[in-house]
């Protein structure tokens, strides 16, 4: 039979023993997985991954390209310096490659004082390479547009844009950058002497929400 004091000895070294493998585990816990900002700089070792979403809110300041006048105001043209708004989706279907859908709404003032505005719809595939916190997308997209000036609309019309951009992951849910747009419009007519082609580029403030 185990006498009292056999027995503190006993308790006394399986509770120094618990300690230890306590404190072990708790050290393994602690090398294993990274704290504070260690923590946050491995969570963008993969910063996409399929089925990662996102939504993009943009304000663009919109250049008519060849409706003459000059850079960057083209006041003495049959348009002048104009904006667009931009809100768009995306999807991606592997760590660097999305396809989604981009709507804006953008007007430019023509030299009668009046207002030309277009709002296309376009279908993108966009290639994002990374580096650390930033992100270099590039997209190409098709579509349609609705275009109006005075009482005549246009509709609908054929839409191509290529983009290019720059942004930074300020946290997972959200990143912002600048993007470029080049963007192709025309107007197709029965009579080909009407035909007009539209180019317009546009440079863009951007605001992305991830999910």
């Amino acid at each position: 039979m185990v006498d009292g004091k056999k027995m503190r000895k006993i308790i006394a070294l399986f509770c120094a023993f618990a300690v230890s493998c306590a404190s072990l585990f708790a050290q393994s816990d602690d090398e294993s997985e990274p704290q504070g900002d260690e923590y946050f700089e491995e969570q963008f070792s993969e910063m996409n991954v399929p089925g990662d979403q996102f939504i993009k809110f943009g304000l663009m300041a919109t250049f008519p390209c060849n409706f003459g006048g000059t850079f960057p105001t083209f006041r003495t043209g049959q348009l002048s310096l104009g904006g667009a708004g931009e809100i768009g989706y995306h999807r991606f279907v592997t760590n660097n490659i999305a396809w989604g859908i981009d709507i804006s709404f953008g007007y430019n003032p023509t030299i009668g004082e009046n207002m030309y505005t277009y709002v296309p719809v376009l279908f993108d595939v966009m290639f994002q390479p990374t580096f650390k916190k930033f992100e270099f997308p590039i997209a190409l997209g098709v579509g349609g547009a609705m275009e109006s000036y005075l009482s005549k609309t246009y509709f609908p019309a054929f839409v191509a844009k290529g983009e290019a951009g720059v942004f930074y992951r300020v946290a997972p849910q959200w990143s912002f950058g600048l993007n470029g747009q080049c963007m192709y419009m025309p107007q197709w007519y029965s009579d080909s002497k009407y035909n007009d082609y539209g180019i317009f580029a546009s440079f863009e403030i951007v605001a992305r929400y991830h999910f």
